[in-house]
């Protein structure tokens, strides 16, 4: 469990599929990860995360929860060399599910609470996401809690039926021993 001001992360299990579907099918969520054209049915959802419960990924999923209630998902992937050495990145990526939550801040704070935990615990030197350019919503959250943009992937993701572009943001470790330097000192 990871804890942030606001959030409790917890790790997603087989009880938050149907959660997780209707999630991943609700067209005002899903806007700039699936696609309102790639609806996905409960096996693919059980497919899809089971995979991760299980381990046979570098993802890890953890539910966003406030109060005891799950309002969104965010995902932790550990890159890895061909020797399955951790090779310091991790990529994040976070989709808050209940749009009665959005603006609330828990986003923010579960973004806060991951990039803490890739850095202090599985020692991350780079920890990096990459939304669409057309996200701003999400890009102005990113650079709320650090991300620096990098610059443009082109045609990154085919979505939607088109070829689309995505931006590459990060923040490495020496950038968040900064801001967490500050936070310690208030």
């Amino acid at each position: 469990m990871i804890k942030g001001k606001k959030v409790v992360l917890r790790p997603i299990n087989k009880q938050d599929f149907p959660i997780l579907h209707q999630w991943i099918n609700n067209p005002a969520v899903v806007s700039f990860w699936y696609g309102k054209d790639k609806l996905r049915s409960k096996k693919w959802v059980k497919d899809h995360f089971d995979v991760i419960i299980k381990g046979r990924t570098n993802s890890s999923c953890w539910m966003v929860e406030v109060k005891g209630q799950p309002i969104g998902f965010i995902y932790n992937n550990v890159n890895k060399d061909d020797d399955k050495k951790f090779i310091g990145r991790v990529e994040l990526d976070i989709l808050i599910g209940e749009d009665n939550q959005w603006g609330k801040g828990y986003g923010t704070d579960a973004l806060k609470a991951m990039i803490k935990y890739a850095f202090e615990i599985q020692r991350a030197q780079r920890v990096y996401l990459t939304p669409h350019i057309k996200n701003i919503r999400a890009i102005h959250v990113y650079q709320k809690v650090g991300f620096k943009k990098e610059g443009v992937l082109r045609h990154f993701e085919k979505f939607e039926g088109q070829w689309i572009d995505c931006l590459m943001m990060s923040i490495i470790k020496k950038e968040y021993e900064k801001t967490k330097d500050k936070k310690d000192q208030l």
